[in-house]
């Protein structure tokens, strides 16, 4: 075991640019050891401007778990890379070079400091709080900007970074974004029947000039770079190419387990487990340490990816502050985890179960099954989800006497359609694009489930979300520092 470095030895390797013997007792904290205090990293690239880590950093739109889940997959596509991964951000190292430099300087402004008026402010809060029960949000004329012939409700804002925070305003713009670290989001909602309502929200978010082929070879460089290397080996690479980010993550999140074996096809298989540690985050952000610990810690998920065949391409699951991945790959591309190496099908099935603990109430589902897109178009990748299967639902016996046909509305008709993607177009922005449409019919077990969620909510909102926010800023300020660091 390593020894636990102290604050001053922190900024002494931060003066010696995480340099030496220092740099790597302090990263590999991330795989075996104690990270007690995030290190300041050096100045911003002079590329583009810089952002203070001392500002406050309010509350991005995007669902908790989900955004959490999705740190951690970064991890596990990041543990594997090194060296060989920062040319695939462009056609060549100039290019690939300013890619990277724009796609995480954008995405990191995205957390820092957002002001917003209080409209934006009590639109947001209200969405959330009646996302299961519309009818206390139709009505209120103090948040909509907008009434469409159908009688549908619109709400929209607009975003950009300014010196050192994200600035948003009310605006209904059709346009996508047309300049770096611009954002535009659109809520509709719509009533289609006395009790029934659909949500519809789009958000769109530039991030520079890199072309949506160049995310996918950067996924794939990740891949390649850890195939058919030892553990040992890949937590070497990791911990010399991406010191920043080692401590930044290693404040949470632990490698516990890097698994990796290599089959008589010549594909590998990653077996990563993680572990929470919200024990040391605590340390630096109290509110979020403990937010983590009441609510995602605890939980179960399970996401699957299979075609059909049966075949399994992707595997994670997470319980007890474990989240563990399984996927193979060879020369950068998803390998079934059985049998001969094959491209991965466009049209795959997935497979969602979860379960979290609320209050005394316990509740989540299995089988949530979706077809799943692959989308990979010259100038667009991405996914497409649809979910029209209703799941096993797993409720509390309190509730057990209401009616809980209206847990089925979502899934009929058009189901629920998700849709990720990164859209390029040459000469404008490059578009991180998410849009979302849910169904909802209200009902009493509908506004159980509803209180439920809020009270969810309610708790990460206030210091819980802004140490949220500064842990994201501070892993990609992070990776665009050690990105940065790998060209030169």
């Amino acid at each position: 075991m390593i020894a636990i470095a102290t604050a001053e030895d922190c900024v002494q390797s931060l003066k010696t640019d995480v340099a030496g013997r220092e740099a790597t007792e302090i990263c590999n904290r991330l795989h075996r050891g104690r990270q007690s205090q995030f290190l300041e990293a050096r100045p911003w690239p002079v590329l583009l401007p810089s952002s203070s880590t001392t500002v406050e950093l309010s509350r991005v739109k995007i669902q908790k778990i989900v955004r959490f889940l999705t740190l951690a997959m970064a991890l596990v596509f990041v543990a594997p890379a090194c060296r060989e991964v920062a040319p695939a951000f462009g056609p060549n190292i100039p290019f690939a070079k300013q890619n990277a430099d724009e796609f995480f300087y954008s995405v990191g402004s995205r957390f820092t400091n957002i002001q917003r008026p209080q409209r934006i402010l009590r639109a947001r809060q209200q969405f959330g709080h009646y996302a299961l029960t519309p009818s206390g949000v139709y009505n209120d004329t103090t948040i909509w900007l907008s009434i469409g012939p159908d009688s549908a409700r619109l709400f929209g804002d607009e975003g950009h970074f300014s010196v050192d925070r994200y600035i948003v305003n009310t605006a209904l713009g059709m346009a996508p974004p047309d300049a770096l670290t611009e954002s535009r989001e659109t809520v509709r909602l719509r009533r289609l029947s006395d009790n029934e309502y659909e949500w519809f929200t789009n958000v769109e978010v530039a991030l520079g000039r890199i072309g949506a082929r160049n995310i996918a070879d950067v996924l794939a460089a990740a891949l390649a770079a850890g195939e058919g290397k030892s553990s040992a080996a890949i937590r070497a690479n990791y911990t010399s190419s991406f010191p920043r980010t080692a401590a930044a993550l290693g404040r949470l999140f632990t490698i516990d387990t890097l698994r990796t074996t290599t089959d008589n096809e010549g594909a590998t298989t990653f077996e990563i487990a993680i572990k929470l540690t919200p024990i040391i985050l605590k340390e630096s952000m109290p509110h979020y340490a403990a937010y983590i610990d009441k609510y995602i810690s605890k939980g179960k998920y399970r996401i699957t990816l299979t075609d059909k065949t049966g075949a399994h391409w992707f595997d994670a699951w997470a319980a007890n502050y474990y989240m563990h991945f399984k996927l193979r790959s060879k020369n950068g591309h998803f390998a079934p985890m059985e049998g001969a190496v094959r491209p991965m099908p466009e049209n795959l099935t997935i497979q969602l179960d979860m379960s979290m603990k609320i209050m005394i109430f316990t509740v989540g589902w299995t089988e949530m099954m979706g077809d799943f897109e692959l989308i990979n178009t010259p100038h667009e990748r991405g996914w497409s989800m649809r979910f029209a299967k209703e799941p096993n639902w797993h409720l509390p016996i309190t509730v057990g006497t209401l009616l809980k046909s209206p847990l089925r509305r979502p899934f009929q008709g058009q189901g629920i359609p998700i849709r990720v993607s990164i859209r390029d177009n040459p000469g404008s922005q490059t578009i991180l694009n998410r849009r979302f449409t849910l169904v909802v019919q209200e009902s009493g077990i509908l506004r159980f489930l509803n209180r439920l969620s809020g009270t969810a909510v309610g708790d990460f909102l206030g210091a819980s979300e802004r140490e949220a926010n500064r842990f994201n800023a501070d892993t990609f300020r992070a990776l665009r520092l050690d990105v940065a660091a790998l060209f030169q």
